[in-house]
């Protein structure tokens, strides 16, 4: 990854696209995983527009909820900040 991204800024840039992706790939809308995960609708709203962040524990609800490994969220959110500063 050539840009340095403060992690906050990554996770706000990236991990948007990659819940989105992984929540329609399970076939769930927002309020489906905001209730498997334990949160609101909103929140997986300002999730998915890169308002808000996950921390950890938010991250591990909702990789859980979607039946992934958490780790795996976090490497796609890498890999696609890596490839959009390859360009």
């Amino acid at each position: 990854m050539k840009k340095n991204y403060e992690e906050d800024t990554l996770a706000k840039t990236f991990m948007p696209a990659v819940i989105r992706r992984y929540r329609a790939a399970a076939g769930l809308s927002q309020q489906e995983l905001a209730d498997r995960a334990g949160i609101s609708k909103s929140y997986v709203s300002f999730l998915e527009l890169g308002y808000r962040a996950p921390n950890l524990n938010l991250l591990v609800k909702i990789a859980r909820a979607l039946k992934i490994k958490p780790g795996k969220m976090v490497d796609d959110m890498v890999d696609d900040a890596e490839k959009a500063t390859d360009t």
